[in-house]
């Protein structure tokens, strides 16, 4: 029998694109999520669908009721989607032995998921970074800003996601102005003020893999070509590249800290210069991982095949694999809501390239054979605006 997946936080094009690749394969995956409506719920792949309390607002009570899940249903592996996977982590000694095999180590997590300890573990390991602003006293931040000659910079708060905790100016005093509402509005202390960056220019890329307790077992490159918010954060469409200077300096950060599971490093390059520069980890299943699936590179099922084959067996399977080059997909959804706003700001050209020149191969939300996905992701996306009045709403412990 074959083992039986639970994977959390299943609204997400993650959590399907991984649904969709394991039952592709014939295993059985239940999925569940503090929320009753997504892509996974309203999935027929799926076996069984379970809530629990949001891990945001009761970690204790999220931890408790997935390892009730697990019990329950006779889970054989837990595969978290976001940011419960560094939770999870932390409190692995809930799970049945067996169940976390497929969690990376929650001080790694815990580490990547703090911008600037990323910054500088990133640094140490000899790869290019953005030069950053030491400051203890916001007071001083914009003639520093200044005596260094910046006009843009980047400011980011030490935890965030998906461009959430990231944020721009354009002159030393607003980027002061910035930093002090951003302490005063997320009160924070001493030790967590925001990071404040030099503006690199350049365009986005991913560098992703799978480790198995310290060795690499894949990795798949990719560039951004189109992203739902102009200065950065996720794609809407994306396509194989390979990249001979972020790869090896994204697998000497991997190395070095001996990861376990999947991951995704995020670069900066200038497409003028090949100058590039490290952005961040998601110690995680990331937003677009539907394009290596879909392109050859199976990044769930050799997870799932590290874990109960062991990974020889993951890279046997992926030795005999053809991965696509090139190869294009793309997230509807995140497309027309680009697209639209472009109609509205009277962009009419950007707007008909974004909504009808995308030629990609595959789609990261919608599909033939399993057409309600789609509507359970764009009912979520509504139910953001009605109750938090965004399309990207930012819950307590999402960023600070």
């Amino acid at each position: 029998m074959l083992t039986t997946t639970l994977i959390t936080d299943a609204w997400v094009r993650s959590s399907y694109a991984a649904l969709g690749n394991l039952t592709n394969h014939g295993i059985p995956v239940n999925v569940a999520d503090s929320r009753g409506l997504g892509m996974c719920q309203a999935s027929r792949r799926k076996s069984r669908f379970s809530r629990y309390r949001s891990h945001y607002t009761d970690e204790a009570g999220f931890v408790e009721d997935v390892a009730s899940i697990c019990r329950a249903q006779s889970i054989g592996l837990v595969l978290p989607s976001h940011n419960e996977t560094e939770i999870l982590s932390r409190h692995r000694d809930q799970l049945a032995p067996g169940q976390d095999a497929l969690l990376p180590d929650a001080a790694h997590c815990a580490l990547f998921n703090d911008k600037a300890r990323s910054y500088k573990f990133a640094k140490s390991c000899g790869v290019p970074v953005p030069l950053r602003v030491e400051y203890a006293d916001v007071n001083e931040l914009a003639d520093t800003l200044s005596e260094l000659g910046w006009q843009r910079c980047v400011i980011k708060l030490r935890t965030g996601n998906s461009a959430k905790g990231v944020f721009y100016a354009q002159s030393p005093i607003e980027a002061a102005d910035t930093v002090r509402k951003l302490i005063r509005d997320f009160d924070l202390p001493p030790d967590r003020l925001p990071q404040v960056e030099e503006y690199v220019s350049g365009e986005g890329w991913g560098c992703s893999v799978l480790y198995w307790h310290g060795r690499r077992v894949a990795s798949f490159t990719h560039r951004r070509v189109r992203e739902k918010i102009a200065t950065g954060g996720t794609s809407t469409l994306r396509e194989t590249v390979m990249n001979s200077m972020i790869e090896p300096a994204a697998l000497r950060i991997f190395d070095e800290i001996g990861w376990h599971g999947l991951a995704m490093s995020e670069w900066k390059v200038c497409p003028d210069t090949g100058r590039f520069w490290f952005v961040e980890v998601n110690p995680r299943m990331w937003g677009s991982i539907a394009l290596p699936i879909s392109a050859g590179v199976e990044f769930p099922y050799l997870a799932w095949l590290c874990a109960t084959e062991g990974e020889e067996a993951a890279r046997a399977y992926q030795a005999q694999s053809v991965v696509r080059h090139p190869w294009r997909s793309r997230w509807l959804l995140g497309d027309l809501t680009v697209g639209a706003r472009q109609l509205v700001s009277g962009d009419l050209r950007s707007a008909y390239t974004t909504l009808f020149q995308a030629n990609a191969d595959a789609l990261d939300d919608f599909f033939w054979d399993d057409p309600l996905v789609f509507f359970g992701e764009l009912g979520v996306y509504i139910e953001n605006v009605v109750k938090g009045r965004s399309l990207n709403p930012v819950e307590k412990g999402m960023i600070g």
